[in-house]
């Protein structure tokens, strides 16, 4: 006969044998919470705010409170002491790409400052970001992002030196082929890097199309790798290692996929590539995140808690981080930093005008992105 714990726990179920539960009360009581919260992960939180302003320029009326409400963050990177975010482009959004520090001593919540600089976020200006999406930031110091575009704008890749003045290195628009023309029928996601010994190669997702997208640094080319009858809303690379996998979640459903990024299927245009089904997830994930140490970290649409699994081992699905109800589609966003950082954003929809409606939280996790390998010495940069 088992013994059910919830509440409490934040949210985890967890049965236990009854004879675990004959001890005293107080050890019993702190026997079970301890066991249901051996994977949670203890965040703290940085800044809490209840609406964004921006870092606007000099002369700009910025007496539109609609737009501070109307800030929804999607993807996030970090590198160094900066922090930077994409936002949903609702009307009225000044910039879909900005930043703001994450070190100082100040507690009050920063304000969003446009990355790189007003200058590149205007409207229907073809040769400025339109729609920033997911983004990544590389050991050598680049920022990737890409941009959705507009009804009148293509979809591109915009790669930034954060090392030398924040400045524009590359710019490389889709082709139709690749990405359609149509605002209508794409729809660009997530990004992932990979660093080969001769290249800098970027997989993608539009979440309208049956393929991978593959981006050459070296070559300036991108390419569609088909992946028939299934479209991807989510992605993950694994550490580096001999057989690195690609991870993907499918458009609409909650099975889990892999790919193997060492054979020539992802290498080569027009190629198809062999995915194999890993695992069903409890909802489907709109993020997904592997560590240097194995550890795959997921979101899902509409639910209120975070998901681990460590690769090396059968797929199994565990809580890390559970909240009270947020009711909005895109209730976190995530990245790591090179220090073993795992920062987070959290979002609360409820209309509970007694909390704050946003949070940015971090936690110490002891290992780094995928693109350092698999060892846990934080103290190595290469």
């Amino acid at each position: 006969m088992a013994v059910k714990i919830t509440g409490s726990t934040g949210g985890w179920n967890c049965d236990f044998p009854r004879r675990q539960y004959m001890s005293p009360l107080f050890s019993a009581i702190l026997l079970l919470l301890g066991l249901c919260l051996a994977n949670a992960i203890n965040f703290t939180t940085v800044y809490e705010w209840d609406k964004y302003d921006f870092v606007w320029p000099s002369g700009v009326n910025t007496s539109n409170e609609q737009i501070k409400w109307n800030v929804y963050f999607e993807y996030m990177a970090v590198f160094e002491e900066r922090l930077f975010l994409s936002l949903e482009p609702f009307r009225g959004i000044p910039a879909t790409l900005v930043w703001f520090p994450i070190s100082g001593t100040s507690t009050a919540p920063p304000k969003l400052a446009p990355f790189p600089s007003w200058e590149l976020h205007k409207k229907d200006n073809c040769d400025s970001i339109q729609a920033a999406k997911g983004m990544e930031t590389d050991r050598d110091g680049r920022l990737w992002v890409l941009d959705q575009g507009s009804r009148n704008c293509s979809s591109k890749i915009w790669i930034f030196n954060l090392l030398n003045n924040d400045t524009t290195v590359r710019v490389h628009q889709f082709p139709d082929a690749v990405v359609s023309p149509s605002f209508d029928k794409r729809s660009l996601r997530d990004i992932v890097l990979d660093k080969t010994p001769d290249d800098n190669l970027a997989y993608l997702v539009d979440s309208k199309s049956e393929n991978i997208i593959v981006y050459s640094r070296k070559t300036n080319k991108s390419w569609l790798v088909k992946t028939p009858g299934r479209k991807w809303v989510s992605l993950a690379l694994s550490p580096i290692r001999e057989e690195r996998q690609l991870y993907l979640g499918k458009s609409g459903y909650k099975e889990l996929y892999s790919a193997s990024v060492t054979d020539c299927e992802l290498k080569n245009e027009g190629r198809s590539a062999a995915v194999k089904l890993i695992g069903e997830w409890s909802y489907q994930p709109y993020r997904m995140l592997i560590d240097s140490s194995n550890v795959l970290y997921a979101a899902f649409f509409n639910q209120n808690y975070l998901c681990k699994w460590n690769i090396s081992e059968p797929f199994r699905e565990q809580r890390i981080h559970e909240v009270g109800e947020q009711d909005t589609d895109w209730p976190f966003t995530f990245a790591l930093d090179t220090n073993g950082i795992f920062w987070m954003t959290e979002r609360n929809d409820t209309g509970d005008w007694t909390k704050p409606r946003h949070k940015l939280l971090m936690a110490a996790v002891g290992a780094r992105s995928y693109q350092f390998g698999t060892s846990t010495d934080l103290s190595l940069r290469g």
